[in-house]
């Protein structure tokens, strides 16, 4: 049984129907600079988690082994391509110590690609969606891949997700039953009547991991913080809404108008945590900003320093504004910004995707935008970039030098507050 017969010629959305419909074991996630093979990583390959490959392929899961494998016949629909010999690894040295290897691997890979040839291993897919697929019938175990080539295809994907896909997230077919990230009696109450609002629950994440100069870095607290308001949400949904489910519906308008409301609810945690996340640690560090300023054209920049009003003013030097705009993937959003504020020659752009081409990291210079990222994200970025790229922490010493300068000729108010 050959998956041609099936994929071929075949659209994305009939392709995720047809993934569902014949019970493949399938997980989507946004690709890495290591899984394409653009920090020349030696374990060359996409990286999932344990979680997927306990159901996928549960016969490698083991360290009775050395470095298990599993061989796999893929077809990759939207590129025209089977490979033959794909391979599920599980790299297993770390409970292998007399192989005397300096790294102790312990994670599972799908690899053998076949190199840029491949949609998975194309530098420039770095931060796509991709859908990765496999079949298991009684010796017979196939895969189907699709990695997602425009903005439309990402947003067809998490669509049929019903949830947007973040770098570093995974979101499967059969998710695992994790530990839950705290007891539920430790919420707040009425956040068991009432679903809270985004702002709701990251004011409670940020409450209980607080800002601290002896602590985290502020890179690492704002990944920590995203983490658990993450897992804080998925924790409610669960609350709210399995009763719902195990109850039934009357109608099908009834079950999709339920499911639109989960989703919404989804994209909108989605869609604000990240700038609410850099709107505390800009509060917490003294750094004057305003929040979703309208600039020419009624373009609302999503951070603007020191304030719209001084943006405003003409009398304010230019050499003195900045701005910040947050984004969770950058690739092929990042030209958005351009136009966001035309006084600000250099545009700055905080980003969560692991790694970006060398081809896109040059067009953002060419355009005057500088990315911002955390930390310990830059190691995902090509070698020679990497030194070039402001982390979180550096945009905050660079807006707290700039602003520490007297802007003179200029003696209007300046404001922390949002908008």
């Amino acid at each position: 049984m050959g998956l041609e017969n099936i994929f071929t010629g075949i659209s994305l959305t009939r392709f995720l129907e047809e993934i569902d419909r014949l019970g493949f074991i399938w997980i989507v996630k946004r690709l890495s600079g290591n899984d394409t093979g653009l920090t020349g990583g030696h374990q060359a390959g996409a990286y999932l988690p344990r979680a997927y490959f306990e159901i996928a392929f549960p016969e490698i899961c083991t360290s009775e082994t050395y470095n298990p494998r599993s061989l796999i016949t893929c077809y990759i629909p939207n590129a025209d391509i089977t490979i033959p010999d794909l391979r599920a690894i599980y790299y297993n040295s770390k409970f292998f110590p007399e192989k005397g290897l300096k790294k102790k691997y312990d994670e599972f890979r799908i690899t053998g690609w076949g190199g840029c040839s491949s949609p998975i291993q194309d530098v420039e897919n770095t931060g796509s969606l991709w859908v990765f697929a496999v079949l298991r019938k009684p010796q017979i175990c196939l895969a189907a891949s699709w990695v997602a080539s425009s903005v439309d295809e990402e947003n067809t994907i998490e669509d049929w997700l019903g949830e947007e896909v973040e770098p570093t997230r995974f979101v499967m077919a059969r998710p695992p039953l994790r530990p839950r990230p705290e007891d539920p009696s430790n919420l707040p109450k009425d956040w068991l009547c009432a679903f809270p609002s985004g702002q709701e629950i990251f004011e409670y994440v940020a409450n209980h991991i607080p800002y601290s100069k002896e602590g985290l870095s502020i890179d690492e607290l704002l990944l920590k913080r995203r983490n658990i308001e993450y897992e804080v949400f998925q924790l409610l949904e669960r609350q709210a809404l399995l009763p719902r489910i195990q109850k039934g519906f009357e109608s099908v308008d009834e079950f999709i108008k339920f499911a639109h409301s989960a989703s919404n609810r989804r994209k909108s945690r989605a869609g604000s945590s990240l700038e609410l996340n850099l709107e505390r640690i800009f509060r917490d560090e003294k750094i004057a900003f305003e929040r979703n300023a309208v600039t020419e054209n009624y373009k609302r920049p999503d951070f603007l320093f020191p304030s719209g009003q001084a943006y405003h003013d003409p009398r304010f030097p230019a050499v003195r504004l900045h701005m910040l705009a947050s984004k969770t993937c950058c690739k092929d959003r990042w030209r958005q910004v351009l136009n966001e504020a035309n006084r600000i020659q250099r545009k700055h752009l905080f980003t969560l995707q692991e790694g970006v081409s060398p081809n896109q990291l040059q067009e953002m210079q060419d355009n005057n935008v500088e990315l911002v990222i955390p930390a310990p994200f830059r190691k995902s970025f090509p070698r020679n970039w990497r030194e070039s790229l402001m982390t979180l922490e550096d945009f905050v010493r660079f807006m707290r030098s700039q602003q520490s300068i007297d802007a003179s000729n200029w003696n209007g108010p300046v404001d922390t507050r949002t908008s």
